[in-house]
């Protein structure tokens, strides 16, 4: 059975949001909540940086979901070219095989 945590998204959020509006220790904060400081640090840094994806031109969804498109296309692309790439060698060796 998969591990569920005793605490929600928005708890969480609204722990690591207190840490960053309140001049409460870390210390301090996970004892009043009740979390271990490496559960802190943990939840602090993956805040942090979907915060940095969000505000990148990377980040929004749709960027995010053309570029998932354009890899795509790249992909079938450059798989065409293997495909052509080797029916021309293979059309080339035939026609080498018919000049001799």
């Amino acid at each position: 059975m998969p591990y569920q945590s005793k605490w929600t998204l928005e708890q969480k959020i609204a722990i690591v949001m207190e840490s960053l509006n309140t001049n409460i220790s870390i210390a301090e904060l996970c004892r009043k909540s009740n979390v271990t400081p490496n559960a802190f640090y943990d939840w602090k840094e993956k805040f942090v940086e979907a915060g940095k994806l969000a505000l990148s031109s990377s980040g929004s969804p749709k960027n995010n979901h053309q570029n998932r498109e354009l890899q795509d296309e790249n992909d079938r692309l450059k798989k065409l070219i293997g495909e052509l790439t080797i029916a021309n060698d293979c059309l080339k060796k035939a026609m080498e095989g018919k000049r001799r």
